[in-house]
Parts: structure tokens; sequence; C-alpha cells
């Protein structure tokens, strides 16, 4: 229990993860061995019966509950807020949400459900269970290919790529941080770019979705209704850190560039393609996924006082089957 609780204040999310492969490989070795004794008591009336255990002790009770908790802790703050919690569980103290933030580069990628408002007033209630589905692909797409989901704003989520301190460097020159020109940046730069790609083949191959593109209400008012996203990508530094006060805080990240990624899925209407990727973050890339890209236009993003270089991937979805039931 006390190493649990040591490596809940060190990593939280880093503590679940661990936690859930434990119980992983626990469930795994404890369906080997029933399957291996099953073989060796073939052709006997003994079979064994699986699952077949004594209640847990109040000290195993207690300890599962603790890596609940750690669980809870890190899905609720999410990778922006494990620090924030590592930090207010060293000190012992109450939770002390006025701590300063940490400046790093990431990569930020916005995505917005299209239509929303009026698949809201056609769904009522059912909205919840619509965007918890889009949720899912989203988050379960961008967590294979190394992001973290941030932020959920109704419609939209925030997803970020974190680089590792190794990656980053401080130019005093520019008096800003700089991220190093290696293969490792080139790959986490690809895989935004991918799972934004899979997020619109996700939801077109998506049993769960069928039902929206079907639905009645949602047709009458938008005649040939399909669930879509709008998605923008970025790269640039933020201030990571908590944001609230006693009564209630929300680890996220703060600065401009989180905007830029914003304004880039808001301008995916205006060009008509599901998917705005920055210059910044297209020279990241490496040679065979820039290859995959075309120039939109070259013009002067709000907010930013230089002209920047728009891309975007083209995407045929229409070809694409449904997954297997």
């Amino acid at each position: 229990m006390i190493s649990k609780v040591q490596a809940i204040t060190k990593d939280p999310l880093k503590a679940a993860h661990e936690e859930e492969e434990k119980l992983l490989f626990i469930e795994l070795a404890e369906k080997e061995a029933f399957e291996n004794a099953n073989k060796s008591a073939k052709g006997t009336a003994n079979k064994v019966v699986f699952g077949d255990k004594k209640g847990p002790l109040e000290t195993a009770m207690l300890e599962s509950t603790l890596s609940k908790i750690g669980a809870l802790l890190a899905l609720g703050f999410g990778e922006a807020g494990s620090a924030i919690i590592a930090k207010n569980m060293e000190k012992g103290d109450d939770v002390n949400p006025m701590l300063p933030g940490i400046k790093e580069m990431y990569i930020f990628g916005f995505c917005d459900i299209r239509n929303f408002t009026d698949a809201t007033e056609v769904l009522q209630e059912g909205v919840m269970l619509f965007v918890n589905e889009i949720g899912e692909i989203v988050h379960g797409t961008v967590d294979r290919y190394s992001g973290a989901a941030n932020k959920n704003i109704g419609d939209a989520f925030l997803l970020v790529w974190k680089f590792i301190k190794e990656d980053q460097y401080y130019d005093s020159q520019t008096d800003s941080i700089q991220i190093k020109n290696c293969s490792r940046v080139n790959q986490l730069a690809d895989m935004s770019a991918i799972s934004f790609i899979l997020l619109v083949s996700g939801l077109k191959k998506s049993r769960k979705m069928v039902k929206y593109d079907e639905h009645v209400g949602l047709n009458q008012r938008m005649p040939g209704y399909q669930v879509r996203l709008g998605l923008g990508l970025h790269i640039g530094y933020a201030i990571e850190g908590a944001i609230g006060s006693y009564y209630k805080i929300d680890a996220s990240y703060l600065s401009s560039h989180v905007r830029m990624a914003e304004r880039l899925e808001g301008s995916t209407k205006h060009y008509g393609v599901p998917l705005l990727i920055s210059e910044t973050l297209h020279r990241k890339f490496t040679r065979k996924t820039k290859g995959y890209c075309r120039t939109v236009d070259y013009c002067v993003m709000q907010g930013n006082p230089k002209p920047v270089r728009l891309f975007t991937i083209d995407i045929n979805s229409d070809k694409i089957p449904l997954e297997e039931e």
C-alpha cells in the first residue's frame, strides 16, 4: 500500500497505467492456469472452476481502493494534471491550485463536431450518448498514437502531444523554447497527423455512427446527414498548469498557439476540407508525410502577424467499408 501511495504521489497517470497492466497480467495468468488445469483434468470428473475464490482481505480491498482513487485522479486531471497532483501530494498539505505553470512545447489538435447545434435540438437527451460515442473514437485513436485528451467543451475536443524534455531547448537569441530536429520529434509530428486522418476513417467505418447517419430526424433537418469533424493541428509553446480556484480547478494549457489550433479548425469550413495543418507543424513531418500534404493557402491568420502557409491531407472516405460486427 505504501508503495502504491508513493507511485501515485510521483506520477498518478503512470501509476494508473501500471495498475491496469498489472490487473491485465493477473487476469491472463489466471486464465492460462485455468486452461492448463482443465487440459490436465480432461477425461476426469474433476473440472476446475474458474474464479472460485474466497472473498478479499480488508488490506487487499484497501489496496484496490487506493488504486481506483489514483486512477480517478489521473482520469479527472489527465496528462496536464499529473504534475499538479504529484506536487500537492508531495507537500502533504491541503490541495493548493495556486501553483506556477510550466512552459513547454506541444502539438495541439482541435476537433469539433459539425452541425452540433442542429444535432442537439434533434437528439435532445440522446446528445450526451452522441458526443460520448464520438469521444470514445477520438480519445482512443489519439491515445493509441501517443497523444492525450485534455478538454471537452460541448462539441469540441482539445488533444495534446507532449515532447519529452530531451527534445526541447532554450534559444537565447530568440528568448524562446525550441524543438530539436530529430527522428523522435518527426515521428510524434507524423503520429498527430495520422491519428487525425484515422479519426475521419474511424467515424466512417464505425457501426455506432450508422444510427446517426440514418436517423430520420437528423436527415429531415439536414438531408444526407453524416457525422463529420473539423480538425486543426498546430505546434507551439504553452503554459501547462492549473486554472481555477479552491472551489474548482482544471488542468489545461494557455497560449496563443492553442487558439491557433482552434482557428485552423474553424477555417476548415471556409476551405471545404476536414483538416488544416499549420506550416510550423508541417516542417516537422517526415518526408513521406509531407508527400501526402497539399498547400491550401498562404494567408494572415487572426492573432498571427506573419502570413502562414496552410496545408491539408486529402481524404477520400466514401469507399471505407463498415467495420466487422
